[in-house]
């Protein structure tokens, strides 16, 4: 299928790909403008700060990326970092007159070269390294802390200072002194954020939530009156005393200074790797980002941006989902974004200062909501208890005292866990495990316990075994314990092969027990068997009883998860099982029906989530294709030229859906034949075809018992009019 044909690159790419990343540019530009103003005042920064800093990571940063559809710019993530170093360097936010905002400037420069020479010695890999759950838990910290600082602007009320802890005893304190003007502003601002998701106009979700919140809350500002809210401030003259500054290094000397500098750069660093991996996962090409390369141009970028008066820059994962939403198939989208950015400071300054600031706080507390949601805690349950203390040890921790000491206080105590299931002292570093060549393939004899610290072990010894071979088999028949974050990592591995034509097969994984019901769950083979103890859930017996009083074959679950991939493909999600098939013939036909869940992310925009539909064999040859309901911005491609199947003789199915096809659109329209055009008219579905076999599905929708005869019938006289 056209879609996993990979884009080009270059200007070839910007003149064969220009009107998806034109559109993508744009659309994650309105994203970003709120954000970006948003996240430079909650660092102690000037808003201009974080315009400028999308501006660069777009005009200049993506024209060197070692990423695909990432966009780089300002980060919630690291606000605490930024604001820190203003304040012990002289003073963050306008109360103090930004004093430390140069200050901050000039390590920002020297973390950005820090980055730099961390991509040139390669060290792209350690990223590798982190256990999961400590990352996880550091974001939940970073989200807990932004909600905490931002909750004084968002109701109006001077920020207080002192430590974390300090700042959040004094929130039952200043509530009544909430200012009615700010907490309006803020209420209404948040309601857009919690309701945009849920709403399913598609005129209303062209536009982004954080625009919608500006184009309610500039208006109702106007209203209650300016005077009686806080409002951004921006320079009317770039050029001028009050727009772009300069870094000073007179701190140089100071702990403080490299305090801020170690900050920066590693959990920039650590920010920039997470997020590009976490892309890649999304990107529909299933192509590998360059971390070395990536972590290059970050740094560059960073240091680019504070010389005249930015914020430090990473691979934001927002702001990148979205710009893989909208349609971006490369590094120009990046570049589009930052050049709306651009046209807006230019042209928009009047606009912006239209802006409460609340509005932008509000932004951020559900921002901040976002990394420490009760779904974070939720999942780490999921994959196991382990996982969970280890999550819950790291937020405290950073809670307690700073984001580094608290992931090497998250990183210590999973040592002491490991240690505690019995890892022996020599395995924490270095992968056991013995190699076999055979004529095809290679077998690497893992023993021990394979955790995130010597990953990096195991990781070197598949690179070298695939330089010989196209095939390798990891053995874990001698293996005792596999972590998490291991798991995790092999499964991402064998995607990364699997694109490069090699593979990757895993032996005597089912010798060792896993530790929850969670897919990449850590495994130990000296855990009883949880599973057994497990109810069978309502559900699967209600579909076997299904299955037997229509006769079909009913199983629980399939491995062969490949025979599904052409859905994966045009939905961009991986998928992670394949569970409660029903199976049957009926006039030469196959149909399977199955629930499939699918992940889509990682981290924070990480999402689980389980779709029912029904696989269909027909015996002819059918062309490749995928069609599902059209939004109002497949529409707009469309009317640019965009590369979809038209059928005009349907007007109606031509404006509800949008059809792709492999170079094949006289057989795939041969194949819609009129009568199943007017049929699919009926009702909203999602369709795919690998060339043999058809998929049929709602979107986003279980079907229960009751609900899966219907679909079938639905799908039986589909099958019928194709024959026609």
């Amino acid at each position: 299928m056209k879609t996993q044909e990979l884009p080009k690159s270059g200007f070839a790419g910007l003149k064969a790909h220009f009107k998806d990343d034109f559109i993508a540019g744009f659309s994650v530009s309105l994203i970003a403008l709120p954000l970006c103003l948003g996240i430079a005042i909650a660092s102690g920064f000037p808003p201009l700060a974080g315009i400028i800093t999308a501006i660069v990571g777009g005009l200049f940063a993506s024209r060197i990326a070692g990423t695909f559809v990432t966009i780089s710019g300002p980060a919630a993530g690291l606000i605490v970092i930024s604001l820190g170093a203003a304040t012990t360097m002289g003073g963050a936010g306008v109360e103090n007159g930004f004093a430390g905002y140069e200050h901050a400037l000039g390590a920002i420069v020297i973390a950005g070269l820090i980055m730099v020479a961390f991509g040139l010695l390669k060290v792209g890999k350690v990223g590798d390294f982190f256990p999961t759950a400590a990352v996880h838990g550091m974001l939940a910290a970073i989200g807990c802390i932004i909600i905490i600082k931002q909750f004084f602007p968002a109701i109006g009320v001077p920020s207080p200072k002192g430590e974390i802890l300090e700042v959040a005893s004094e929130i039952p304190n200043v509530i009544g002194s909430a200012s009615i003007y700010a907490l309006t502003i803020s209420l209404v601002a948040l309601a857009i954020l919690i309701i945009h998701p849920m709403l399913k106009i598609k005129m209303i979700k062209m536009i982004p939530a954080p625009m919608w919140v500006l184009i309610a809350t500039i208006p109702l500002a106007a209203a209650i009156g300016t005077q009686n809210l806080n409002m951004v401030k921006m320079p009317h003259n770039l050029f001028g005393s009050e727009g772009f500054k300069l870094p000073s290094f007179e701190k140089i000397a100071t702990s403080a200074f490299w305090i801020a500098v170690t900050g920066f750069a590693l959990v920039s660093a650590i920010e920039t790797m997470l997020s590009a991996k976490a892309v890649d996962s999304l990107d529909p090409y299933k192509r590998t980002s360059n971390l070395d390369k990536d972590m290059i141009s970050m740094g560059a970028g960073s240091s680019l941006a504070a010389a005249i008066g930015g914020l430090p820059m990473i691979s934001e994962i927002v702001r990148s989902s979205a710009n893989v939403n909208n349609g971006a198939k490369t590094t120009w989208s990046n570049f589009f974004h930052g050049l709306f950015l651009l046209v807006y400071l230019l042209i928009g300054v009047a606009v912006i200062e239209m802006i409460p600031i609340a509005a932008l706080a509000a932004m951020l507390v559900f921002t901040g909501f976002r990394l420490a949601s009760p779904k974070e805690f939720k999942h780490m349950f999921k994959i196991g208890l382990i996982e969970l203390e280890i999550f819950l040890v790291t937020l405290f921790a950073v809670l307690a005292t700073d984001l580094i000491l608290g992931i090497l206080i998250g990183i210590l105590f999973k040592y002491v866990l490991i240690i505690f299931k019995g890892a022996k002292l020599n395995e924490l570093f270095k992968s056991k495990g013995e190699q076999v060549a055979h004529e095809n393939d290679v077998t690497l004899k893992l023993s021990g316990a394979q955790i995130f610290s010597n990953y990096l072990s195991l990781k070197k010894k598949m690179n070298l075994a695939l330089k010989e071979k196209n095939t390798i088999i990891l053995d874990f028949k001698n293996v005792t314990f596999i972590d998490h974050t291991v798991m995790e990592h092999l499964e991402d591995y064998a995607r990364q092969q699997k694109q490069k034509s090699k593979d990757v097969y895993m032996l005597n994984l089912d010798t060792l027990n896993p530790v929850s019901s969670h897919p990449l769950s850590a495994r130990d083979k000296n855990l009883k068997n949880v599973v057994k103890d497990i109810k069978i859930p309502v559900r699967t017996i209600n579909l076997l009883n299904f299955a037997q009083i229509h006769q079909y074959k009913y199983s629980t679950k399939t491995n062969l998860v490949n025979a599904w991939q052409f859905y994966n493909v045009s939905i961009r999600k991986q998928i992670l099982s394949i569970e409660n098939l029903i199976e049957f013939n009926e006039n030469s036909t196959r149909y399977i029906f199955a629930d499939i869940t699918t992940l889509t992310g990682s981290g924070i925009t990480e999402e689980i989530e389980t779709v029912s539909g029904i696989k269909i064999k027909l015996n002819r040859e059918l062309p490749k294709f995928y069609l599902f309901p059209a939004q109002l911005i497949d529409k707009i491609k469309t009317n640019l030229g965009d590369d979809s199947v038209q059928f005009t003789e349907n007007p109606i199915f031509n404006s509800k859906y949008i059809v792709k096809s492999d170079k094949m659109e006289v057989e795939t329209k041969a194949f819609l034949n009129p009568e199943v055009l007017d049929y699919l008219c009926s009702v909203e579905v999602f369709i795919a075809s690998n060339g043999v076999e058809v998929f049929i599905s709602q979107k986003s929708k279980v079907h229960e018992v009751h609900q899966i005869e219907s679909l079938i019938n639905y799908a039986k006289k589909f099958t019928n009019l194709l024959h026609k």
